[in-house]
C-alpha cells in the first residue's frame, strides 16, 4: 500500500487522471490525501470533486480556500468570481452530496510523522496547540449552525493570534492560517498582501515556515500546498507542494512511504485561457 499527497488540483482533471496513472494509484489498495484546493480555475472542477467523492472510502483531504469559497457559495454566502469555474458543480444534482461530504473534513491531519494543511500551520502554534484549532474551527463549519459561521468567514482581521479574541476573531483567524497564509511578520502576524517569491518579499515578511523555526514551534514536519510562486520544495522542516498545474506548471504527488515525489506537466495554462 502507498499514500500519496497531492498538492492543489484546483480542477485539472486531465493532468490529475494522467498522474495517477503515473503513480500507478490502485484504488483497492493505495490511499490519496489532497492538500486543498481540489478545485476551482480549472476546467474539471466537477470532475476532479465527483472522483474524489466517489473514492472517498480511500480519500482524506484537507480543505482549501477554493474549497470553503465553493461551500460558501452553495450556502449563499458567496458569489462566483470572474475566473471561478464553479457553475457546472453548484448546477449539479449531486452537489448537495459532494457539498455536505465537504463540510466534514478537517483543516490539518497528521499522517506518518507529518503534519498536513493546504497553507501551513500558524508560526505561533505547537502541534498540538494547531490540532486544537482545526478542530475548534472544524466543530463550528460542520455543525447545525454552519450559516453563522460561514456567514463570519471572509475579511483579513484579526491579522494576530490573541486567545482573548471572541468566538468569531478566532475562528477567522484560523480559517485564514490553515487556508490563506504565506507571509508573516516576525511576531506571526499574518500578511494578505504580498504573495510573490521569496526573494522578492518586502524585508519585514518572513515565510510561515521560517518564523515558526524563529519562534520555537516548528516540531513535526510538514506538508502543505497554496503557494505556486513558492513551488515544490522538500526539507526536512517542510515539502511544499503547490506546483501551479492551473498556471501551466504541473501536478505533483509526495509518496509518505518513500518520500519520493512525482510530477506531471500541466497540459495548458487554464487561467491564461479564462483571461
Amino acid at each position: 500500500m502507498a499514500t500519496y499527497v497531492i498538492g492543489d488540483v484546483q480542477g485539472c482533471f486531465a493532468e490529475f487522471s494522467r498522474l495517477l496513472v503515473l503513480v500507478r494509484f490502485n484504488p483497492a489498495e493505495d490511499r490519496l490525501i489532497f492538500l486543498g484546493d481540489l478545485v476551482n480555475r480549472g476546467p474539471g472542477s466537477r470532475e476532479v470533486l465527483a472522483w474524489a467523492y466517489t473514492h472517498r472510502d480511500h480519500v482524506e483531504l484537507v480543505l482549501g480556500n477554493h474549497d470553503l469559497h465553493l461551500l460558501a457559495c452553495w450556502l449563499g454566502f458567496a458569489q462566483p468570481k470572474g475566473l471561478d469555474t464553479l457553475a457546472e458543480m453548484l448546477g449539479d444534482p449531486e452537489c448537495e452530496s459532494w457539498c455536505e461530504w465537504l463540510l466534514q473534513q478537517p483543516l490539518l491531519l497528521k499522517r506518518q510523522g507529518y503534519m498536513l494543511s493546504h497553507a501551513g500551520i500558524n508560526p505561533v502554534w505547537g502541534d498540538t496547540e494547531a490540532g486544537y484549532w482545526a478542530n475548534f474551527a472544524r466543530e463550528r463549519y460542520s455543525s447545525a449552525e454552519r450559516k453563522l459561521w460561514f456567514a463570519a468567514m471572509y475579511g483579513n482581521k484579526p491579522r494576530r493570534f490573541d486567545i482573548n479574541d471572541d468566538e468569531e476573531g478566532l475562528f477567522r483567524f484560523t480559517i485564514n492560517s490553515f487556508t490563506r497564509m504565506r507571509f508573516c511578520e516576525p511576531d506571526g502576524k499574518l500578511d494578505f498582501k504580498f504573495k510573490g517569491e521569496l526573494d522578492s518579499a518586502p524585508h519585514n515578511l518572513q515565510p510561515w515556515f521560517v518564523v515558526r523555526e524563529q519562534l520555537g514551534n516548528a516540531a513535526a514536519p510538514v506538508l502543505f500546498g497554496h503557494w505556486s510562486a513558492l513551488g515544490v520544495r522538500k526539507t526536512p522542516a517542510y515539502v511544499a507542494l503547490d506546483s501551479g498545474c492551473v498556471w501551466g506548471g504541473a501536478l505533483t504527488a509526495f509518496c509518505l512511504e518513500t518520500g519520493e515525489l512525482f510530477s506531471q506537466a500541466a497540459l495548458a495554462a487554464y487561467q491564461h485561457i479564462e483571461a
